[in-house]
């Protein structure tokens, strides 16, 4: 799901965050590699135009020379509106592929197995483009605000066009399962789209399929 030191990751810690340092291989993550972040003060920091590293440095809890992640503006703000416990950022070729092209939002917003309905909800948010950090985190608030007031609840995936996608949950094994579900998902649709397009569930089967725990 990753390469190098792509992507980012983030978990609750009380009142703060810890969030991965900024060229972090998530493939072989420590503790060392996180960095302690004030909750509030970082999503705070969403009122700027720009965001500098020294900016980032006041917020942080402790003494450390660690930048954190792009991201960590955004996980914050993410945490500050649920009891979300766990976010990450990562970028598989089949979700680049999906997000990077015109059938993007059918991916988002359809389904095409049943699994995918119960590991990752309805539908998944669809943001366009934006740089990392402050810009990103404006275009997540802005196209989450009016996801939430049509769906009434927290998205479990958020798609970025051509940037990946954030999962988050309340454990590791949910983060990992609506992760590998989520390329599986991928995996399904790409092939379909080649053999013509895919046969998606329909409102009916999807609504039915929300209330469900396990098949």
């Amino acid at each position: 799901m990753v390469l190098w030191d792509e992507g980012a990751c983030a978990v609750r810690s009380g009142a703060n965050l810890m969030v991965s340092r900024r060229g972090a291989y998530l493939t072989a993550l420590t503790a060392g590699d996180m960095v302690e972040m004030d909750l509030v003060k970082t999503t705070e920091l969403m009122s700027l135009d720009a965001v500098s590293d020294e900016d980032l440095a006041e917020v942080q809890v402790g003494a450390t020379t660690l930048r954190p992640a792009l991201d960590a503006i955004l996980f914050a703000y993410l945490f500050s509106l649920d009891d979300t416990k766990y976010a990450v950022h990562v970028q598989p070729v089949e979700i680049n592929q999906i997000i990077g092209s015109p059938r993007a939002r059918q991916f988002a917003e359809r389904r095409t197995i049943a699994h995918e309905v119960i590991s990752r909800g309805v539908s998944s948010l669809l943001v366009t483009y934006a740089d990392p950090g402050v810009p990103l985190a404006k275009e997540v608030k802005r196209k989450l605000a009016l996801w939430r007031d049509r769906y009434k609840v927290m998205p479990r995936l958020l798609l970025i066009q051509n940037h990946g996608m954030i999962v988050m949950g309340n454990s590791q094994e949910e983060i990992l399962r609506v992760a590998e579900m989520t390329l599986k998902s991928a995996q399904i649709f790409i092939g379909a789209a080649v053999m013509g397009g895919p046969a998606f569930l329909t409102p009916d089967n999807v609504l039915h399929l929300e209330n469900f725990k396990e098949l």
